[in-house]
C-alpha cells in the first residue's frame, strides 16, 4: 500500500464521519421539528389555583404569574434539549426552574419528549437538593389545630416568606385562617443528631409534600428529604401512629373549617370513622406510676401482675369529666409529661380501655390534637369490631356471608379517602 493510498484512506474516514455527524444532526432536526408540531397547539402553563375548591365569584384563588411570556418562550426550549445537564438548571430562580419542570410534565403528557426520564430527573433532583439544602423554609399552619395545615392530603411549604404570605392571603379566601411559621430546615451541622421539619412531619403522618402552591408548584413525597426514623439498635422501639396523627389532624381541620357545602357531614362522618378505627389499632404512650412488681419488656411494653398497684394521671373537660391522657409518639408525650415523675408506659388499646374502666374517656394527645374519646363511645368501636372479627371468622368457616364485612371495610376506605370539598363545591362560611 502505498503512501498516496494511506492519505486517502484517511480522508475516506473523515469524510464518513462529517457525513455521519451531518445525517445526526439532521436526524436530531427533524425530531425536534416533530415535537413541536405535536405541541403546536399547546400553550406554555400559567399558575394554577391553589386547590379544586371554588372560592367567592371576584376572589382570588391563585397568585400572579411570576413569569412573562418572553421568559416564557426562552425557558421553555429546555425541554426539547437532547440532554439537560445539573449545570444548566442549577442558577435558575425556584419558579423558574419550577416553571420548566411543569411546562415539561405539561408537554410530554400531549406527545412524549425525547430524553423524558433523564431530563425530568435533572430537574427533580435540583428541586430536592434546594429543598434539603434550605437552611429556612416557611410552612403553612393552620391556626385551629396549630399544626402543619393538610390540603387534600399535602402540607405547604415555601422557600420564600413573601410567597408563603401572599399564599396564606389566597386561603383566607376559602375561609381558611392560616400563619406563616419560619421552621429550620434539615441543613446543619448537627442536622443528622437533631430532628428536622422533615423529620417531625414524619410523627403526624404527613408523607406528601407541595411547594409553592398557588405558583409554579411541584409534589414530592417527605421519604425523599429524610427517611423516617431508624430504631434498628433500640430494642425499646418507641411507638409511633402517623396514621392516627394525620387522620386526627384531618379530622380537625374538617371539623373547624367554618363552612357548609353537600355532603360535608358525610365527609365528617368518614374522617371520624377512619380517625377511630387506627385508635383502636395503635399503641400509646401512657403516663403511669406504679407500686409492685413490673417488668419491662423489650419493646417497652410494662408487663404488671395482680399485686401491683398503677397510678395514672387525669385531665378534666369543661364539664368536669375525667379523662385519662395517652400519647400516640414520644413527641407529644414530652409536652407534658416528659418531666413530670411519671414514665411512659407503651400499650395497646385493650390494656388503655381496662385502664379507663373508672373514668369517662380519654384524651390522645391533650397539649396537641387534644381528641376526647368517650368511654362509651370507644366500647361501642370496640365491641362492633369484634363482632365484625367474629362475623368474618364465621363467614370464613362457612357459617355467614363472607362478603359482607370486606365490602363494608372497602366502602369505609373510600370514604375516609374524600377530600374536604370536590372541584364540583362551593364553600360558603357557616355563621356562628
Amino acid at each position: 500500500m502505498g503512501i498516496l493510498d494511506l492519505f486517502g484512506g484517511k480522508k475516506n474516514a473523515e469524510k464518513a464521519a462529517a457525513e455521519a455527524e451531518k445525517q445526526e444532526q439532521e436526524n436530531l432536526a427533524r425530531k425536534l421539528e416533530a415535537q413541536k408540531t405535536a405541541h403546536a397547539d399547546l400553550s406554555w402553563p400559567t399558575v394554577q389555583p391553589l386547590n379544586p375548591i371554588k372560592v367567592a365569584e371576584g376572589e382570588p384563588d391563585s397568585m400572579e404569574d411570576p413569569i412573562t411570556p418572553e421568559r416564557k418562550d426562552e425557558l421553555g426550549e429546555m425541554i426539547y434539549e437532547a440532554q439537560l445537564s445539573p449545570e444548566s438548571v442549577r442558577f435558575l430562580p425556584l419558579q423558574e426552574l419550577l416553571f420548566v419542570l411543569t411546562a415539561q410534565e405539561f408537554f410530554n403528557a400531549k406527545a412524549p419528549l425525547e430524553n423524558y426520564q433523564a431530563n425530568h430527573r435533572v430537574l427533580y433532583n435540583e428541586l430536592l437538593n434546594r429543598v434539603r439544602d434550605a437552611e429556612m423554609i416557611y410552612v403553612l399552619y393552620d391556626d385551629s389545630t396549630r399544626y402543619p395545615f393538610i390540603d387534600h392530603g399535602f402540607a405547604n411549604i415555601y422557600l420564600e416568606k413573601e410567597r408563603a404570605e401572599a399564599a396564606a392571603e389566597a386561603f383566607g379566601h376559602q375561609f381558611r385562617k392560616l400563619t406563616v411559621r419560619e421552621c429550620k430546615g434539615e441543613s446543619g451541622e448537627d442536622s443528622s443528631s437533631k430532628r428536622g421539619f422533615f423529620d417531625y412531619l414524619y410523627y403526624l403522618g404527613i408523607e406528601r409534600i407541595i411547594i409553592d402552591n398557588g405558583l409554579y408548584r411541584a409534589h414530592f413525597r417527605r421519604s425523599e428529604i429524610v427517611a423516617p426514623p431508624n430504631w434498628a439498635d433500640d430494642k425499646k422501639t418507641p411507638p409511633a401512629n402517623p396514621a392516627l396523627a394525620f387522620a386526627m389532624l384531618d379530622f380537625l381541620e374538617e371539623v373547624r373549617w367554618p363552612v357548609k357545602y353537600e355532603k360535608r357531614m358525610q365527609v365528617l362522618q368518614a374522617k371520624e370513622l377512619r380517625m377511630l378505627t387506627l385508635a383502636r389499632l395503635g399503641h400509646f404512650i401512657v403516663p403511669i406510676q406504679h407500686e409492685g412488681p413490673a417488668e419491662v419488656m423489650e419493646d417497652g411494653r410494662i408487663r404488671f401482675n395482680k399485686d401491683t398497684k398503677l397510678k395514672f394521671p387525669v385531665m378534666k373537660n369543661a364539664e368536669g369529666q375525667i379523662f385519662m391522657p395517652v400519647f400516640t409518639d414520644g413527641v407529644e408525650f414530652a409536652k407534658k409529661f416528659g418531666k413530670d415523675g411519671f414514665e411512659g408506659g407503651v400499650f395497646g388499646f385493650e390494656d388503655v380501655l381496662r385502664f379507663i374502666q373508672d373514668k369517662d374517656g380519654l384524651v390522645i394527645n391533650p397539649m396537641g390534637q387534644n381528641i376526647m374519646l368517650p368511654k362509651d363511645r370507644l366500647m361501642a368501636l370496640e365491641a362492633a369490631a369484634r363482632a365484625a372479627q367474629e362475623a368474618k371468622q364465621a363467614a370464613a368457616s362457612g357459617k355467614g356471608d363472607a362478603q359482607a364485612p370486606d365490602q363494608n371495610a372497602q366502602a369505609s376506605d373510600q370514604n375516609a379517602q374524600t377530600s374536604p370539598a370536590s372541584s364540583e363545591d362551593h364553600v360558603e362560611k357557616t355563621e356562628k
